[in-house]
Parts: C-alpha cells; sequence; structure tokens
C-alpha cells in the first residue's frame, strides 16, 4: 500500500537547548530516498529536548488528558517493502497546550502521559490511541517517534499533520491557544524542507468532534 493512501513554548526549554536552537542556522534539505516500490524511506527529524525512555509498554498513551480523540496507526516497512514484525516504535509529543510530560522545566516531573512504545505485529502495525497535540513557538505541530530493531534505533523523526486537519482541530474550543502559525520555512528542524515535510506527513481522516485516526508507514534501511 502506497503511502498516500495508507499513510508561546507554554514550558521552558533548556538554555543549552535554546541557545542550540538560536545557532542551529538553516540546514541543507535531507535527501528523499525511495523503497523498492516507490515509497518514501522515512527520512529523520532531530530527537529534541523532551525525549525520555520511558520505556511504557501501552497502546492508549493519553493518561488523563483532554483533548480530540486520535488514533495513531503505524506500519513499519523494510526498504524492500516488506513489513517488519518485532520492531519497537516509541511516540511521544506534547498535550493540547504544547507541554510535555516528565520535565521538570515543564512542570511536569514524574507525569507520563502521551508517550508510550508498541512492538509491531506480525504484518508490522501497531496502534496508539491519544488526543490530538497543540503545538508550541518555533514547530510545526507534530508527534515525535524512534524505531528499534534488533537492539539498535534505526530512524528518529517527526510525524506531521495535513494543514486542513490541523486547522480544523484548533477551532475546537479545548484548544484554547487557537492556530498554530508556524510555517514550514519557521519550523527550527525542518528549516524550510517541504520535501521532508511532505514525506511525513501522515494519511488522517476523521472530525474534531468524533476524533481522527491518523495512518503513517515507517519504512528504513
Amino acid at each position: 500500500m502506497k503511502r498516500s493512501t495508507f499513510v508561546s513554548l507554554t514550558g521552558i526549554i533548556t538554555l543549552g537547548g535554546l541557545i542550540s536552537c538560536l545557532h542551529r542556522g538553516v540546514a541543507a534539505p535531507v535527501k528523499i530516498e525511495k523503497t523498492d516500490c516507490g515509497d518514501v524511506l522515512t527520512p529523520p527529524v532531530a530527537e529534541g529536548p523532551f525525549y525520555k525512555n520511558e520505556k511504557l509498554n501501552r497502546s492508549d498513551i493519553k493518561e488523563h488528558k483532554e483533548g480530540i480523540p486520535i488514533t495513531y496507526i503505524f506500519k513499519v516497512e523494510d526498504k524492500h517493502c516488506k513489513p517488519v514484525a518485532g520492531a519497537v516504535v516509541d511516540i511521544w509529543h506534547c498535550d493540547k497546550d504544547g507541554v510535555y510530560s516528565d520535565f521538570s522545566q515543564q512542570d511536569t516531573a514524574g507525569q507520563t502521559w502521551l508517550r508510550g512504545m508498541q512492538t509491531t505485529n506480525a504484518d508490522g502495525f501497531c496502534t496508539f490511541n491519544s488526543v490530538f497535540p497543540g503545538w508550541y513557538n518555533g514547530r510545526l505541530t507534530h508527534v515525535h517517534g524512534k524505531v528499534h530493531y534488533n537492539g539498535q534505533t534505526k530512524q528518529t523523526t517527526n510525524f506531521f499533520f495535513p494543514k486542513e486537519t490541523e486547522l480544523q482541530a484548533y477551532k475546537n474550543p479545548l484548544y484554547s491557544k487557537g492556530q498554530n502559525p508556524v510555517t514550514v520555512q519557521e519550523d527550527i528542524e525542518i528549516n524550510g524542507d517541504h520535501e521532508r515535510f511532505k514525506a511525513l506527513t501522515m494519511s488522517v481522516t476523521g472530525n474534531d468532534k468524533e476524533g481522527y485516526t491518523a495512518r503513517y508507514t515507517i519504512a528504513f534501511v
């Protein structure tokens, strides 16, 4: 199945992280490569400052957090387009207000919401239940992800939302910050790389009243 069919920072980042952002500059676009069947090999995005290896083996990651329900369906495959069983998909994202769990800088130390990992089944699939993420200054709306396989981290990246989905979601009164003004050009990790953004955009169905389903095929070498 082709990817096209399947798939105010409210906290305070560390001073080192802020300096890194200010001095990163504009990176060269990431080369987009193809799998044997013409799908896109998932390009990387930096880990960011809010990763924690919580080792939370769970499909439902929302805990008590409010927001529009969303189900993430990931398929993991290799460059030959064959499903990868036994890959560990590890995701984390901010809440509706743009805050991450388990960081003292965000006044959330010891909390674990909106984080979790799942192991892919024989067909390469895994699923997470969560809430639609909010946003914060300098970043497009995104979900962080890592893929571990055979004891190695094979991929670290972000997953993005179609703009029309984001525009609809942020009209919901639960999201009091309103629309995310950050563009692809302004995102401090994507740096105007429109092809990479396109390659990492999930396929999303649903609405802000009943919830969303987001699909993405993660392909790695």
